[in-house]
Protein backbone atom coordinates (compact mmCIF):
# COMPACT_ATOMS: atom_id res chain seq x y z
CA UNK A 1 0.00 0.00 0.00
CA UNK A 2 1.04 3.65 -0.76
CA UNK A 3 -0.10 7.29 0.91
CA UNK A 4 -1.38 8.18 -2.42
CA UNK A 5 -3.62 5.46 -3.27
CA UNK A 6 -5.13 6.85 0.33
CA UNK A 7 -5.20 10.44 -0.31
CA UNK A 8 -8.86 10.69 0.80
CA UNK A 9 -8.69 8.98 3.57
CA UNK A 10 -5.28 10.83 4.66
CA UNK A 11 -6.71 13.84 4.05
CA UNK A 12 -10.12 13.46 6.09
CA UNK A 13 -6.92 12.12 8.73
CA UNK A 14 -5.47 14.73 8.60
CA UNK A 15 -8.25 17.32 8.62
CA UNK A 16 -9.34 15.66 11.62
CA UNK A 17 -5.96 15.64 13.64
CA UNK A 18 -5.98 19.45 13.02
CA UNK A 19 -8.78 19.76 14.04
CA UNK A 20 -8.05 17.61 16.93
CA UNK A 21 -5.53 19.93 18.11
CA UNK A 22 -2.31 17.88 16.96
CA UNK A 23 0.62 20.25 17.25
CA UNK A 24 2.37 20.55 14.39
CA UNK A 25 5.55 22.93 14.71
CA UNK A 26 9.00 23.86 13.15
CA UNK A 27 11.18 23.67 15.72
CA UNK A 28 14.68 25.38 16.28
CA UNK A 29 17.63 23.60 17.11
CA UNK A 30 17.81 23.22 21.10
CA UNK A 31 19.75 25.65 23.03
CA UNK A 32 21.20 25.34 26.46
CA UNK A 33 18.42 27.27 27.91
CA UNK A 34 16.12 24.35 26.94
CA UNK A 35 18.85 21.38 26.81
CA UNK A 36 17.29 19.45 29.31
CA UNK A 37 16.75 15.35 30.36
CA UNK A 38 13.36 15.98 32.35
CA UNK A 39 10.95 13.48 31.66
CA UNK A 40 8.64 15.34 28.49
CA UNK A 41 4.67 14.73 29.04
CA UNK A 42 4.24 13.11 25.62
CA UNK A 43 5.24 9.71 27.82
CA UNK A 44 1.79 9.66 27.97
CA UNK A 45 1.24 9.74 24.27
CA UNK A 46 3.73 6.47 23.86
CA UNK A 47 1.59 2.88 23.54
CA UNK A 48 2.81 -0.54 22.35
CA UNK A 49 1.62 -1.59 19.32
CA UNK A 50 0.01 -5.94 19.35
CA UNK A 51 -0.22 -7.23 16.00
CA UNK A 52 -1.32 -10.85 17.09
CA UNK A 53 1.94 -12.16 15.66
CA UNK A 54 4.19 -10.02 17.54
CA UNK A 55 4.81 -5.92 18.55
CA UNK A 56 6.44 -3.06 18.11
CA UNK A 57 5.55 0.76 19.49
CA UNK A 58 3.82 3.68 18.52
CA UNK A 59 2.64 7.96 19.19
CA UNK A 60 -0.13 9.05 19.54
CA UNK A 61 -0.16 12.42 17.49
CA UNK A 62 -3.66 13.30 18.28
CA UNK A 63 -7.61 13.15 17.10
CA UNK A 64 -6.67 8.71 17.59
CA UNK A 65 -4.26 9.03 14.52
CA UNK A 66 -0.93 6.96 15.89
CA UNK A 67 2.58 6.83 13.79
CA UNK A 68 4.17 3.57 14.20
CA UNK A 69 7.13 1.81 11.36
CA UNK A 70 5.74 0.38 8.36
CA UNK A 71 6.55 -3.23 8.97
CA UNK A 72 5.07 -3.24 12.05
CA UNK A 73 1.14 -2.82 10.68
CA UNK A 74 2.03 -4.61 7.37
CA UNK A 75 0.02 -7.91 7.58
CA UNK A 76 -1.19 -7.39 11.22
CA UNK A 77 -4.38 -8.95 12.57
CA UNK A 78 -6.40 -7.64 15.20
CA UNK A 79 -4.30 -4.71 15.91
CA UNK A 80 -4.74 -3.50 19.86
CA UNK A 81 -3.07 -0.92 21.07
CA UNK A 82 -1.95 -0.97 24.61
CA UNK A 83 -1.13 2.32 26.88
CA UNK A 84 1.52 2.47 30.04
CA UNK A 85 -1.15 1.96 32.19
CA UNK A 86 -2.35 -1.34 30.69
CA UNK A 87 -5.22 -0.50 28.84
CA UNK A 88 -6.29 -1.55 25.81
CA UNK A 89 -8.24 -0.36 22.49
CA UNK A 90 -8.89 -1.69 18.86
CA UNK A 91 -6.91 -0.10 16.27
CA UNK A 92 -6.76 0.00 12.03
CA UNK A 93 -4.01 0.51 10.05
CA UNK A 94 -5.21 3.73 7.68
CA UNK A 95 -2.32 3.58 5.28
CA UNK A 96 0.76 2.01 4.74
CA UNK A 97 4.07 3.31 2.95
CA UNK A 98 7.04 0.92 2.32
CA UNK A 99 9.32 3.24 1.05
CA UNK A 100 9.90 5.38 4.14
CA UNK A 101 8.75 1.90 6.41
CA UNK A 102 6.08 4.68 7.92
CA UNK A 103 2.16 3.66 9.07
CA UNK A 104 -0.29 5.79 10.23
CA UNK A 105 -2.93 4.01 12.52
CA UNK A 106 -6.03 5.07 14.19
CA UNK A 107 -7.63 4.11 17.57
CA UNK A 108 -9.89 5.91 20.47
CA UNK A 109 -7.73 8.70 21.39
CA UNK A 110 -9.90 8.82 24.97
CA UNK A 111 -6.49 9.31 27.72
CA UNK A 112 -4.11 9.35 25.39
CA UNK A 113 -1.19 12.09 25.16
CA UNK A 114 -0.34 13.62 22.55
CA UNK A 115 2.86 14.12 20.77
CA UNK A 116 4.45 17.88 19.30
CA UNK A 117 5.84 16.86 16.09
CA UNK A 118 8.63 18.90 15.33
CA UNK A 119 8.69 19.44 11.42
CA UNK A 120 12.65 19.65 10.66
CA UNK A 121 14.99 17.69 10.49
CA UNK A 122 17.71 16.54 13.44
CA UNK A 123 21.29 17.23 13.28
CA UNK A 124 24.59 15.41 14.08
CA UNK A 125 25.14 15.48 17.19
CA UNK A 126 21.99 16.44 18.86
CA UNK A 127 20.78 14.65 22.42
CA UNK A 128 18.00 12.45 21.56
CA UNK A 129 15.57 10.35 23.80
CA UNK A 130 13.66 7.34 22.40
CA UNK A 131 10.70 5.63 24.02
CA UNK A 132 9.63 2.06 22.85
CA UNK A 133 8.71 -1.80 23.71
CA UNK A 134 11.95 -3.62 23.08
CA UNK A 135 12.08 -7.20 23.30
CA UNK A 136 9.49 -8.24 26.64
CA UNK A 137 10.67 -4.85 27.94
CA UNK A 138 7.82 -2.08 27.79
CA UNK A 139 7.93 1.25 27.84
CA UNK A 140 11.76 2.19 28.40
CA UNK A 141 13.75 4.62 27.67
CA UNK A 142 17.29 4.84 25.65
CA UNK A 143 19.24 8.15 24.96
CA UNK A 144 21.92 8.91 23.03
CA UNK A 145 22.91 11.35 19.79
CA UNK A 146 21.78 12.17 16.20
CA UNK A 147 25.06 9.62 14.98
CA UNK A 148 24.30 11.23 11.44
CA UNK A 149 22.53 13.44 8.68
CA UNK A 150 18.93 12.06 6.65
CA UNK A 151 20.27 9.69 3.95
CA UNK A 152 19.10 6.24 1.78
CA UNK A 153 19.97 3.16 3.81
CA UNK A 154 19.32 -0.84 3.13
CA UNK A 155 15.76 -1.03 2.34
CA UNK A 156 15.16 2.79 4.09
CA UNK A 157 14.59 5.26 1.68
CA UNK A 158 15.24 8.53 4.01
CA UNK A 159 16.76 7.85 7.74
CA UNK A 160 18.97 9.42 10.21
CA UNK A 161 21.49 7.32 12.22
CA UNK A 162 22.02 7.59 15.83
CA UNK A 163 23.71 5.66 18.51
CA UNK A 164 20.82 5.15 20.28
CA UNK A 165 20.49 1.30 21.88
CA UNK A 166 17.68 0.01 19.16
CA UNK A 167 16.12 -3.66 19.94
CA UNK A 168 13.56 -5.32 18.18
CA UNK A 169 10.18 -4.16 19.48
CA UNK A 170 11.04 -0.60 19.64
CA UNK A 171 10.22 -0.29 15.85
CA UNK A 172 7.18 2.46 15.50
CA UNK A 173 8.63 4.09 18.77
CA UNK A 174 8.36 7.89 19.30
CA UNK A 175 12.39 9.82 19.41
CA UNK A 176 12.53 12.94 20.71
CA UNK A 177 14.88 16.10 20.92
CA UNK A 178 15.77 17.77 24.44
CA UNK A 179 12.53 19.91 24.28
CA UNK A 180 10.50 16.59 24.39
CA UNK A 181 9.00 17.41 20.52
CA UNK A 182 8.85 14.66 18.22
CA UNK A 183 11.51 14.47 15.78
CA UNK A 184 11.57 10.81 14.36
CA UNK A 185 9.60 7.16 14.32
CA UNK A 186 12.15 4.55 15.08
CA UNK A 187 12.67 1.50 12.13
CA UNK A 188 15.73 -0.46 12.14
CA UNK A 189 19.02 -1.38 13.13
CA UNK A 190 22.28 -1.76 11.33
CA UNK A 191 24.05 -4.23 12.98
CA UNK A 192 27.42 -5.55 11.80
CA UNK A 193 27.59 -9.29 11.12
CA UNK A 194 30.06 -11.89 12.83
CA UNK A 195 30.97 -15.12 11.04
CA UNK A 196 30.25 -17.89 11.97
CA UNK A 197 30.79 -21.65 10.83
CA UNK A 198 27.22 -21.90 9.93
CA UNK A 199 26.99 -18.29 8.41
CA UNK A 200 26.62 -14.69 9.69
CA UNK A 201 25.53 -13.81 12.60
CA UNK A 202 23.67 -10.41 13.18
CA UNK A 203 23.89 -8.52 16.70
CA UNK A 204 20.80 -7.57 17.79
CA UNK A 205 21.75 -3.85 18.16
CA UNK A 206 23.76 -1.31 16.16
CA UNK A 207 23.66 2.18 14.63
CA UNK A 208 19.84 3.00 15.37
CA UNK A 209 17.84 3.86 12.42
CA UNK A 210 14.82 6.68 12.62
CA UNK A 211 12.40 8.52 9.70
CA UNK A 212 12.68 12.13 10.28
CA UNK A 213 9.86 13.97 11.59
CA UNK A 214 10.45 16.39 8.20
CA UNK A 215 9.68 13.42 6.20
CA UNK A 216 6.76 12.22 8.14
CA UNK A 217 5.23 15.73 7.62
CA UNK A 218 5.74 15.61 3.84
CA UNK A 219 4.28 12.27 3.82
CA UNK A 220 0.97 14.03 5.73
CA UNK A 221 0.79 17.01 3.32
CA UNK A 222 1.41 15.33 0.14
CA UNK A 223 -1.37 12.87 0.70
Amino acid sequence: MRFYRYAAIVVLALAAVLIAGVKITAVATPTAATASIAKPITDEAVVYVDTATGHGSGVHIGGGYILTAGHVAKDAVNLLIKTADGKTRPAEVLCLNTDYDIALLRANPDGLGVATIACRYAHTGENIRAIGNPLSLEFVSTYGRVAGDVRSLGPWKAVIVTDLTTVMGQSGGPVFDEGGALIGITVGVVSAPVQTPFGPIYALTGFGTIVPSQTVCDLMARA
